[in-house]
C-alpha cells in the first residue's frame, strides 16, 4: 500500500471506520512488517501516534488484556521510522491464540518458510474438450477465435475468459462440451446464452453448445460461482438448473429463479454449499426434497438432508474475487491451499485438531507467506518439502 492509502486506512482504523476486510489489508500490511523485521515508515501526520496504532492492532486481535504488554511501557520513544520489529502479533486469528515474539521461547526463523522451496499461486489454466472428441488447451491458446462447431464461434477473449457466440444455430444438432480446471488452475466462461461461470480449482463444468428453448442444464462437480443470463422463449422465461456431481454421483439440482449464486461440492468437503447472493434458487435433492433460498443464505447438504442458515457471502466468493478468507478451521482452510497451490497436505501427529483461524489474504501470494502467516497463530508450524506441506505443532 501507498503512503496515501496507508494515512486514510490509519484515519479510519483509529476511529473505527474501516470494514473487515480494510482492517485486515492494514493489519496484515503492519504486522508483515513486524514479521519480516522491519521498520514501519509511518506517515508523517501519524509519526506520534505510533505506540497508540500498535496498541489497537494488539487489542484488536488479542483476548485479554493481561496476557498482552502494553506498549505505553516501552522506553524507547517512537520515532519518524518506528521499528514493530520486536513484536508481532497474531494476524490470523479467531479469538483462540496469539503470538508475540519479543516473550515467546521459540525461535523466529521457526516461523520462516525459506523463499527457495517457494511454490507459485494458481492461474487461468483448463481444457476444453468438444464434442467431436478435439481437445484444447486453453493456457496455451493465444487470444482469438479457437473453435467453430454447430453454429458456435468459441473464442479467447484478451482477459483470457472462454466466449460462446451464436452465428447459425438452426437445424443444428445439440453437442456438449466440457471444461476441467486443474489443480491449481481456475477459468472463466461465458455459455451460448451470455451466462457467465467462473471455475475454482479441480472443477468442470458440461453445458450444451446451444440450449434448448423451454430449459437450459449444465452439469458441475467442484466449484463454480454462477451469474445467470435472463432469457426469454416461446412459451416465457427460459428456465435453468445445475446438475451437481459428487464423487461422481448427482447430489442435487439447483433450480435457478434469480442470478448469483456459488456452488461448492467438492469430494473432499463434508458438504454441499450452496450459497445465494441475489435473486433466488430451488435446491432439490434426489429424494424430492426442495428448499428455495432467499439472499444471504446457504443450502447446506449432507445425508439427504439440507440446512439452511445464514451465509457468509464473503468466504464464500472469496475465491471469485481471488482471496483467501479464512474464518474456519484449520482443516478447511488447508484444503483451500491444496488446491489452490497443488500441494499434498500431510499432518503429523502432533498438528492441532481444533485451531480456529480468521483474516484475509490475497490468493495471488506465493505459499510460503501463506503458510508463514497462519502460522503467526503460534499453534502451528508448516515444513513445505516439494509438493507437500507438513503440518505439527
Amino acid at each position: 500500500m501507498n503512503k496515501q492509502t496507508i494515512s486514510g486506512f490509519i484515519r479510519d482504523y483509529l476511529h473505527n471506520k474501516l470494514n473487515e476486510k480494510q482492517k485486515a489489508q492494514l493489519e496484515t500490511w503492519y504486522l508483515l512488517k513486524a514479521e519480516e523485521n522491519n521498520p514501519v515508515d509511518l506517515p508523517i501526520e501519524y509519526e506520534k501516534l505510533g505506540a497508540k496504532i500498535w496498541n489497537k492492532i494488539i487489542s484488536d486481535v488479542s483476548q485479554t488484556e493481561a496476557e498482552l504488554p502494553k506498549v505505553q511501557k516501552l522506553k524507547r520513544p517512537y520515532k519518524r521510522i518506528i521499528s514493530i520489529g520486536i513484536a508481532a502479533s497474531v494476524l490470523l486469528i479467531a479469538g483462540i491464540g496469539y503470538l508475540m515474539l519479543k516473550n515467546n521461547n521459540t525461535s523466529p526463523d521457526r516461523f520462516v518458510i525459506a523463499k527457495k522451496y517457494d511454490l507459485p499461486a494458481g492461474t487461468d489454466k483448463a481444457i476444453l474438450t468438444l464434442s467431436d472428441g478435439r481437445v484444447i488447451d486453453l493456457n496455451k491458446d493465444a487470444v482469438g477465435k479457437i473453435a467453430t462447431e454447430a453454429g458456435i464461434e468459441i473464442t479467447k477473449a484478451a482477459d483470457g475468459t472462454l466466449v460462446y457466440k451464436a452465428l447459425n444455430t438452426k437445424g443444428k444438432s445439440i453437442g456438449f462440451n466440457t471444461i476441467n480446471t486443474p489443480i491449481g488452475g481456475q477459468y472463466t466462461v461465458i455459455l451460448p446464452d451470455g451466462s457467465k461461470v467462473w471455475l475454482n480449482a479441480g472443477s468442470s463444468l458440461k453445458y450444451p453448445t446451444v440450449f434448448a428453448s423451454n430449459g437450459r442444464s449444465v452439469t458441475l462437480t467442484g466449484e463454480g460461482y454462477f451469474e445467470i443470463a435472463h432469457l426469454e422463449g416461446p412459451k416465457g422465461r427460459v428456465p435453468f438448473s445445475v446438475t451437481v456431481v459428487k464423487n461422481q454421483t448427482p447430489s442435487e439440482k439447483v433450480e435457478v429463479l434469480g442470478t448469483h449464486f456459488n456452488i461448492n461440492a467438492y469430494a473432499d468437503e463434508p458438504f454441499i454449499n450452496t450459497t445465494l447472493l441475489m435473486g433466488s434458487v430451488k435446491v432439490a435433492l434426489n429424494n424430492n426434497k426442495t428448499t428455495l433460498l432467499k439472499p444471504g443464505q446457504l443450502a447446506r447438504l449432507s445425508n439427504e438432508n439440507i440446512q439452511v442458515q445464514q451465509a457468509d457471502t464473503e468466504m464464500a466468493v472469496a475465491w471469485k474475487n481471488g482471496e483467501f478468507v479464512f474464518r474456519e478451521d484449520l482443516h478447511s482452510a488447508m484444503r483451500k491451499v491444496a488446491r489452490w497451490y497443488d500441494v499434498e497436505i500431510v499432518y503429523e501427529e502432533t498438528a492441532p485438531e481444533h485451531l480456529m483461524l480468521g483474516g484475509w489474504m490475497s490468493r495471488g501470494t506465493n505459499i510460503s507467506e501463506v503458510l508463514n502467516h497462519i502460522q503467526l497463530t503460534g499453534k502451528v508450524h508448516f515444513k513445505l518439502e516439494g509438493r507437500r506441506v507438513i503440518v505439527s505443532k
